[in-house]
């Protein structure tokens, strides 16, 4: 999630504490968001909501959504089986939308949206196990329109950092024990391996350990290595990209970068604050590539740098999905 979202002051008050069980999970893909209107129809103010929603991602041979937005009316909301992601977006105590967004943030958080104070509420699990739920209201029109505007990038990373904490508790069901316990007595860290995934190299010279989960590829690498910096932030920009080159190069058969297409922004990896960088890489000897995430992170204990690398080859799959 990006640093803005912990500098624009926008209140994510938690709702009722209500699991409905898991009977009628959720359906459909992390990338599906369902919108609850007053209408269900796409008018100015839902289509500026849509296109926060569906906002472009750029990896390089492919733009790609990075959510796919559907419309229902407040009225069936009751008829339609859970989404993974549900926004309910209306104008409170106005139409059915009003009165649905009231029953699920209560009285005294609607008086807070008619003073101004509050416009976009979060829970995960509710009201069904597995759902994420947010409502982004406001007093009227005009003001809903400007929530929307000021705060499309802070919603959208709402619902990333959520189906990245459901996906990593689905993942981590089960785990491939033995393996983490393997590393844990040769590199003295424990690592928590995915059943899905498997341990596809150690490398001592680079140093980093490689996970993989197959058809399609992705790779998930860690590396480590000493840093005297005291911290890591975006201008050690050039040091990084020399650092995932290096990497990349060894652990990955000759893998190279685009520099011109590489960019660095500020997250957070768990508790942890990250340098980010995104790219595309390709391989210097076959003809194939993809995109990759790469994160940095700084542990003071042993002044240490950490690296985890994330990247995807998937051939005619979207991109999205497997990096997330």
């Amino acid at each position: 999630m990006r640093q803005l979202l912990y500098i624009i002051p926008v209140a994510l008050l938690a709702l009722f504490s209500c699991d409905k069980g898991s009977s009628f999970p959720p359906v459909g893909s992390y990338s599906d968001v369902m919108i609850v209107t007053e209408s269900g129809k796409l008018d100015k103010l839902t289509e500026s909501m849509v296109r926060e929603i569906q906002h472009t991602v750029d990896y390089y041979t492919k733009e790609e959504l990075q959510f796919r937005a559907k419309l229902i009316p407040a009225m069936d909301i009751e008829n339609k089986p859970p989404s993974k992601n549900m926004i309910l977006f209306g104008i409170v105590r106005q139409g059915e939308i009003g009165a649905l967004i009231e029953s699920f943030i209560g009285t005294a958080s609607v008086r807070k949206v008619l003073e101004g104070k509050t416009n976009i509420f979060r829970k995960l699990d509710y009201p069904y196990a597995g759902q994420l739920t947010l409502i982004v209201t406001a007093a009227s029109s005009e003001r809903l329109g400007k929530v929307v505007e000021s705060n499309g990038a802070i919603i959208r990373d709402i619902i990333e950092e959520a189906n990245r904490v459901r996906l990593r508790n689905y993942l981590l069901e089960r785990e491939q024990v033995e393996i983490t316990e393997e590393l844990r007595a040769r590199y003295k860290f424990t690592l928590r391996v995915p059943f899905l995934y498997e341990l596809n190299q150690q490398r001592s010279d680079v140093p980093a350990i490689e996970l993989v989960r197959v058809k399609p590829h992705r790779g998930l690498a860690v590396s480590w290595r000493r840093w005297d910096g005291g911290t890591v932030s975006l201008a050690d920009s050039s040091s990084l990209y020399d650092i995932r080159a290096e990497l990349a190069w060894k652990m990955y058969d000759k893998d190279v970068m685009r520099r011109d297409i590489v960019s660095f922004s500020e997250d957070r990896l768990g508790d942890f604050y990250a340098v980010r960088m995104d790219g595309y890489w390709e391989n210097s000897v076959g003809i194939y590539g993809g995109p990759y995430s790469c994160f940095f992170v700084f542990v003071d204990v042993r002044s240490r740098i950490w690296i985890i690398d994330t990247l995807v080859y998937g051939p005619g799959f979207d991109k999205h999905p497997l990096l997330r």
